[in-house]
């Protein structure tokens, strides 16, 4: 099941590319499932969002499903309002394949989606970028609310939440969480997000180092999980347009021994290239470029099902672990490769 949150402006029968007056956003529930054009979210607001989020977490839980997972999902640049709902419903879709492959007992993944502004222009990237920061405010208080969800609902705590942010999602998260820190301080207990899954994200590659820009991300989740491949030339224009600065989601970490100790990177290059996305298709019919494969591409997905289900890193089905070139007797475990 899907549901959406948006603080885009309201424009005709959907949402434009600008952000709502005074940090607002929107509550969107009861996904018709139509084709696509026609989909749309039938029922608006923050109430009866929750009864129905809570009723679906219930009903899987009397299916037999011990610990039902809700994720959040944070699109990237290049996203108009249709585009926003077409990655919600082609991550649901090949998500739930790969979490129900060879599973007795099925069910689909809950997922929420958080569209912000973008423009759905390829060349606007700065223009993107601006508008997901002006974005912030109205998550942050998104989160407020996920963090009184969880608050609420601690004594049941029969889910698992995640967070799945893919490429300029990133950044919106990033600052998400250190404005969420200003309000709530360093989280003490239970973690925000469980695993927090961040697909080439359009981040500096020092960003997720101890006391980097990224360090609230470690903060709030239980286990961070970041994947990244040198064939994303989508970064590499973001590189420089980011003044050469090296990017998380094609270059890994500058420095694997001063990142925190529950962030785990993967090299997802065998997978995230041009010959092994070809023929993979969106929603649209469109060849899913390299930038967005994480999301489609079946063996990085099975990584990302074992991550989600909590299996220790060094559990998790073909990969293996990346030393450090130096090698040494104090290896971190925190870098591995897709096999």
């Amino acid at each position: 099941m899907i549901f959406m949150v948006t603080c885009r402006r309201k424009y005709q029968s959907g949402y434009g590319d600008e952000e709502q007056h005074q940090h607002g956003y929107d509550y969107l529930y009861e996904y018709n499932g139509s084709p696509r054009g026609e989909d749309a979210f039938q029922k608006k607001g923050k109430r009866g969002f929750k009864s129905a989020l809570l009723a679906e977490l219930n009903r899987l839980k009397n299916e037999g499903i011990n610990t039902p997972k809700v994720g959040i999902y944070l699109h990237g640049y290049n996203n108009d309002w249709q585009d926003s709902i077409d990655e919600l419903h082609d991550l649901h879709k090949h998500l739930g394949k790969a979490m129900n492959d060879g599973k007795s007992k099925k069910y689909d993944p809950v997922l929420v989606g958080f569209s912000w502004p973008s423009s759905g222009e390829t060349l606007h990237y700065l223009a993107d970028r601006e508008e997901a920061r002006d974005s912030v405010p109205a998550f942050t208080r998104f989160l407020k609310d996920i963090s009184d969800f969880l608050t609420e609902n601690e004594r049941n705590c029969f889910s698992a939440s995640f967070c799945i942010a893919h490429s300029m999602g990133n950044y919106l998260l990033r600052k998400g969480m250190e404005y969420l820190s200003d309000h709530l301080g360093t989280p003490v207990g239970r973690k925000m997000f469980d695993e927090t899954i961040m697909l080439a994200p359009d981040l500096a590659s020092r960003d997720i180092e101890n006391d980097g820009k990224g360090q609230y991300i470690a903060e709030f989740s239980r286990r961070v999980h970041v994947y990244y491949s040198r064939h994303d030339r989508a970064l590499k224009a973001s590189s420089a347009k980011r003044f050469g600065g090296r990017r998380l989601g094609r270059h890994g970490a500058d420095d694997y021994t001063d990142i925190p100790g529950n962030v785990v990177l993967i090299d997802a290059k065998e997978y995230a290239n041009s010959a092994s996305t070809d023929g993979i298709k969106d929603r649209e019919g469109k060849q899913v470029s390299v930038h967005s494969s994480h999301r489609y591409h079946p063996d990085v997905l099975a990584d990302v099902v074992q991550v989600l289900s909590s299996y220790d890193r060094d559990e998790i089905d073909k990969r293996e672990s990346v030393e450090l070139p130096d090698g040494g007797y104090s290896q971190p475990k925190n870098h591995f490769r897709l096999l």
